[in-house]
């Protein structure tokens, strides 16, 4: 299905699906949100997005209005994305939701809506795998630790879905050193 966002918050929510290889297979609209069915064409992994254009504080309302898409549908990843602050209550219900087995993603309203990743000066990152991770760590003999940090909070992260605990490959290109890769370990933040 070829999808083009049109409020601010879809554009956020086409980055973040597209840089975690989600595909989108439903969009439906309504003046009050879009909500968006995606899912991941090798590993059929299935994520609801539910977009709230306009509010200046996004509330539990929603939260529950998404938990409640997760269960009709049977899903286990939300993402929640809304161009406004989001309330204390709704993040004690997201918290709370995700003690019941699903996982609901807040987006903050610092994500920008354009693609960060093709200015030129925004290298290639890419989240690895555990088993890509560890072989890394044992040809650098090096803990996670060791490695350069980036906060979980950091834009870059939450477009890639990077969790406290992932290495992130960075690969950059420079007129002196040409191609090179050097990595970064998701913390807390």
């Amino acid at each position: 299905m070829k999808y083009e966002p049109t409020e601010v918050c879809e554009k956020r929510a086409a980055i973040i699906l597209k840089y975690r290889g989600f595909r989108v297979k439903d969009v439906s609209r309504s003046e009050e949100m879009t909500i968006i069915h995606a899912q991941k064409p090798k590993t059929r992994e299935k994520v609801i997005v539910l977009c709230v254009p306009g509010e200046k504080a996004v509330g539990v309302t929603y939260i529950r209005r998404l938990k409640r898409l997760l269960g009709e549908h049977d899903v286990k990843h939300g993402i929640l994305v809304g161009e406004g602050r989001y309330t204390h209550l709704a993040r004690e219900e997201a918290n709370r939701v995700s003690r019941e087995g699903y996982t609901i993603e807040l987006i903050p309203p610092t994500i920008p809506a354009f693609d960060v990743f093709k200015h030129r000066l925004v290298p290639r990152h890419e989240v690895l795998s555990r088993e890509e991770a560890e072989e890394v760590l044992k040809k650098y003999h090096a803990k996670p630790h060791q490695l350069p940090w980036i906060k979980a909070s950091d834009p870059i992260a939450i477009i890639l879905g990077a969790k406290p605990g992932d290495v992130i490959k960075v690969t950059s290109k420079s007129p002196t050193a040409g191609v090179y890769v050097h990595y970064r370990y998701v913390v807390e933040g």
